[in-house]
Protein backbone atom coordinates (compact mmCIF):
# COMPACT_ATOMS: atom_id res chain seq x y z
CA UNK A 1 0.00 0.00 0.00
CA UNK A 2 1.49 3.40 -1.29
CA UNK A 3 2.22 5.85 1.94
CA UNK A 4 -0.28 8.58 0.52
CA UNK A 5 -3.26 5.38 0.99
CA UNK A 6 -2.05 4.11 3.89
CA UNK A 7 -2.13 7.74 6.09
CA UNK A 8 -5.98 7.93 4.08
CA UNK A 9 -6.87 4.92 5.67
CA UNK A 10 -5.79 6.05 8.67
CA UNK A 11 -7.13 9.53 8.55
CA UNK A 12 -10.67 7.85 8.17
CA UNK A 13 -10.38 5.10 10.79
CA UNK A 14 -9.82 8.03 13.15
CA UNK A 15 -12.50 10.37 11.86
CA UNK A 16 -15.13 7.20 11.61
CA UNK A 17 -14.37 6.78 15.27
CA UNK A 18 -14.35 10.26 16.39
CA UNK A 19 -17.96 10.17 14.65
CA UNK A 20 -19.04 7.67 16.83
CA UNK A 21 -18.15 8.99 20.19
CA UNK A 22 -20.29 12.29 18.53
CA UNK A 23 -23.32 9.73 17.99
CA UNK A 24 -23.12 8.95 21.31
CA UNK A 25 -23.05 12.67 22.60
CA UNK A 26 -25.60 13.70 20.45
CA UNK A 27 -28.11 10.98 21.99
CA UNK A 28 -27.18 11.87 25.15
CA UNK A 29 -27.16 15.41 25.23
CA UNK A 30 -31.05 15.74 25.33
CA UNK A 31 -31.16 12.93 27.59
CA UNK A 32 -29.22 14.84 30.28
CA UNK A 33 -30.92 18.56 29.00
CA UNK A 34 -34.37 16.56 29.53
CA UNK A 35 -33.15 15.52 33.11
CA UNK A 36 -31.70 19.07 33.82
CA UNK A 37 -34.98 20.80 33.03
CA UNK A 38 -37.19 18.14 35.17
CA UNK A 39 -35.38 18.38 37.90
CA UNK A 40 -35.51 22.05 38.03
CA UNK A 41 -38.65 22.66 37.55
CA UNK A 42 -40.35 19.65 39.91
CA UNK A 43 -37.59 19.64 42.44
CA UNK A 44 -35.93 22.52 42.22
CA UNK A 45 -32.70 21.33 42.39
CA UNK A 46 -30.14 22.29 38.78
CA UNK A 47 -27.04 21.21 38.36
CA UNK A 48 -24.11 23.74 36.89
CA UNK A 49 -21.68 20.54 36.16
CA UNK A 50 -24.46 18.66 34.20
CA UNK A 51 -25.59 22.00 32.17
CA UNK A 52 -21.59 22.04 31.70
CA UNK A 53 -21.30 18.72 30.63
CA UNK A 54 -24.15 19.60 27.56
CA UNK A 55 -22.15 22.66 26.69
CA UNK A 56 -19.16 20.80 26.52
CA UNK A 57 -21.07 17.47 24.57
CA UNK A 58 -21.88 20.49 22.38
CA UNK A 59 -18.84 22.15 21.96
CA UNK A 60 -17.38 18.50 20.83
CA UNK A 61 -19.93 18.14 18.43
CA UNK A 62 -19.63 21.02 16.70
CA UNK A 63 -15.81 21.12 16.79
CA UNK A 64 -14.85 17.57 15.73
CA UNK A 65 -17.88 17.48 13.98
CA UNK A 66 -16.72 19.70 11.32
CA UNK A 67 -14.03 17.05 9.70
CA UNK A 68 -16.65 14.40 9.11
CA UNK A 69 -18.82 16.91 7.53
CA UNK A 70 -16.26 17.19 5.24
CA UNK A 71 -15.49 13.89 4.78
CA UNK A 72 -18.97 13.46 3.52
CA UNK A 73 -19.20 16.63 1.83
CA UNK A 74 -22.23 17.44 3.91
CA UNK A 75 -20.93 21.06 4.59
CA UNK A 76 -22.18 24.24 3.41
CA UNK A 77 -21.93 25.06 0.08
CA UNK A 78 -23.33 27.87 -2.30
CA UNK A 79 -24.64 25.73 -5.43
CA UNK A 80 -26.84 28.45 -7.22
CA UNK A 81 -23.65 28.38 -9.25
CA UNK A 82 -21.62 25.84 -8.80
CA UNK A 83 -24.37 23.15 -10.17
CA UNK A 84 -24.53 24.43 -13.67
CA UNK A 85 -20.64 23.76 -14.10
CA UNK A 86 -18.86 21.02 -15.73
CA UNK A 87 -17.31 18.29 -13.88
CA UNK A 88 -14.06 19.69 -14.48
CA UNK A 89 -14.72 22.89 -13.35
CA UNK A 90 -16.38 21.98 -10.28
CA UNK A 91 -13.14 19.67 -9.79
CA UNK A 92 -11.17 22.99 -9.97
CA UNK A 93 -13.61 24.68 -7.57
CA UNK A 94 -13.41 22.13 -4.62
CA UNK A 95 -9.07 21.84 -5.02
CA UNK A 96 -9.04 26.18 -4.86
CA UNK A 97 -11.75 26.17 -2.06
CA UNK A 98 -9.34 23.43 -0.09
CA UNK A 99 -6.35 24.90 -1.05
CA UNK A 100 -6.84 28.60 -0.32
CA UNK A 101 -9.65 28.39 2.12
CA UNK A 102 -9.87 25.53 4.34
CA UNK A 103 -6.32 24.25 4.77
CA UNK A 104 -5.44 27.93 5.29
CA UNK A 105 -8.57 27.73 8.03
CA UNK A 106 -7.47 25.25 9.57
CA UNK A 107 -3.91 25.90 10.16
CA UNK A 108 -5.19 29.42 11.38
CA UNK A 109 -7.54 27.44 14.21
CA UNK A 110 -4.24 25.92 15.01
CA UNK A 111 -1.91 29.02 15.45
CA UNK A 112 -4.39 31.49 16.86
CA UNK A 113 -5.31 29.24 20.02
CA UNK A 114 -2.23 27.42 20.13
CA UNK A 115 -0.69 29.90 22.92
CA UNK A 116 -3.86 30.01 24.78
CA UNK A 117 -4.00 26.12 24.68
CA UNK A 118 -0.75 25.82 26.02
CA UNK A 119 -1.50 28.55 29.04
CA UNK A 120 -4.86 26.47 29.92
CA UNK A 121 -3.14 23.29 30.26
CA UNK A 122 0.00 25.02 32.23
CA UNK A 123 -3.09 26.46 34.67
CA UNK A 124 -4.97 23.50 34.27
CA UNK A 125 -7.62 25.74 33.85
CA UNK A 126 -11.10 24.92 35.45
CA UNK A 127 -14.58 26.50 35.12
CA UNK A 128 -15.51 29.81 36.73
CA UNK A 129 -18.83 28.55 38.11
CA UNK A 130 -18.71 26.92 41.69
CA UNK A 131 -19.84 23.31 41.22
CA UNK A 132 -18.74 23.24 37.30
CA UNK A 133 -16.61 21.04 35.88
CA UNK A 134 -12.85 21.48 36.01
CA UNK A 135 -11.49 20.55 32.47
CA UNK A 136 -11.98 23.84 30.47
CA UNK A 137 -8.28 22.77 29.36
CA UNK A 138 -9.35 19.87 27.57
CA UNK A 139 -12.64 21.76 26.46
CA UNK A 140 -10.00 24.39 24.53
CA UNK A 141 -8.14 21.87 23.04
CA UNK A 142 -10.64 21.12 20.79
CA UNK A 143 -9.93 23.87 18.82
CA UNK A 144 -6.20 23.11 17.43
CA UNK A 145 -7.58 19.45 17.18
CA UNK A 146 -10.36 20.88 15.03
CA UNK A 147 -7.73 22.80 12.63
CA UNK A 148 -5.63 19.83 12.68
CA UNK A 149 -8.45 17.03 11.66
CA UNK A 150 -9.71 19.86 9.05
CA UNK A 151 -5.98 19.61 7.82
CA UNK A 152 -6.14 16.35 7.54
CA UNK A 153 -9.28 15.45 6.05
CA UNK A 154 -8.54 18.30 3.51
CA UNK A 155 -5.38 16.27 2.66
CA UNK A 156 -7.40 13.22 2.20
CA UNK A 157 -10.06 14.94 0.04
CA UNK A 158 -7.25 16.70 -2.14
CA UNK A 159 -5.12 13.41 -2.57
CA UNK A 160 -8.59 12.02 -3.85
CA UNK A 161 -9.25 15.10 -6.60
CA UNK A 162 -5.18 14.61 -7.88
CA UNK A 163 -5.28 11.25 -8.00
CA UNK A 164 -8.43 10.28 -8.53
CA UNK A 165 -11.03 8.40 -6.84
CA UNK A 166 -9.30 6.79 -3.27
CA UNK A 167 -11.73 4.14 -1.60
CA UNK A 168 -12.49 5.12 1.86
CA UNK A 169 -10.92 2.47 4.21
CA UNK A 170 -8.24 1.83 1.18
Amino acid sequence: MLPQYLMIAIINKLINKISIILMVMMFLMPIITSILILTRSIFGIGSISAQELVMYFHATIFMLGIAYTLKHNRHVSIDIFYNSFSTKTKKRIIKLGYLIFIIPFGVFLIYISSGMVFESWRLLEGSSEAGGLGYVFILKSLIPLCGVLIVLQSFVILTKEFKGKVEDDC
